[in-house]
C-alpha cells in the first residue's frame, strides 16, 4: 500500500470517528454524559495542591506534659509562625518562650492566633 493510500485511509477513519462522536453527542445519553463532564470540570477546576501561607498559631499544652512544673501553673502556651497546625506544633517543641496560663488546659491545642 502506498503512502498516499495510507494517508487517505487514515483521513477517512478520522472523518468517520468525528461523525461517530457527533452522532453520539446528539443522543440523549450522549448529551447527559457530556453535561456530567462539563459539571465535573466546574467542580474541580484544577488538581493543584493548596498553597498555604505562613500565619501565627497558638500552641497550648497541659501542665502534665512539662517536667519542671509548678503548682500554680495549669498549662502553657506559645505563639509560633508556621503554615500548618502540624508545623506549628513542631516549631513550638523547639520554642524556648512559653507563657504560663492561669486556667487549666486539658489537652494539646493548636489554633490560629487570628482566624481568617
Amino acid at each position: 500500500m502506498s503512502k498516499k493510500k495510507k494517508n487517505e485511509k487514515v483521513q477517512r477513519q478520522l472523518e468517520i470517528d468525528q461523525l461517530d462522536e457527533m452522532l453520539w453527542l446528539s443522543t440523549p445519553l450522549g448529551k447527559f454524559m457530556s453535561s456530567i463532564k462539563k459539571q465535573a470540570r466546574k467542580v474541580y477546576p484544577s488538581s493543584k495542591p493548596n498553597k498555604y501561607t505562613q500565619r501565627a498559631w497558638v500552641v497550648r499544652i497541659p501542665n502534665a506534659f512539662v517536667r519542671n512544673r509548678s503548682k500554680d501553673s495549669h498549662g502553657f502556651q506559645t505563639v509560633v509562625i508556621a503554615e500548618t497546625p502540624d508545623q506549628a506544633l513542631e516549631m513550638a517543641s523547639e520554642s524556648s518562650k512559653w507563657e504560663v496560663l492561669d486556667f487549666a488546659v486539658s489537652d494539646f491545642q493548636v489554633f490560629p492566633n487570628n482566624p481568617l
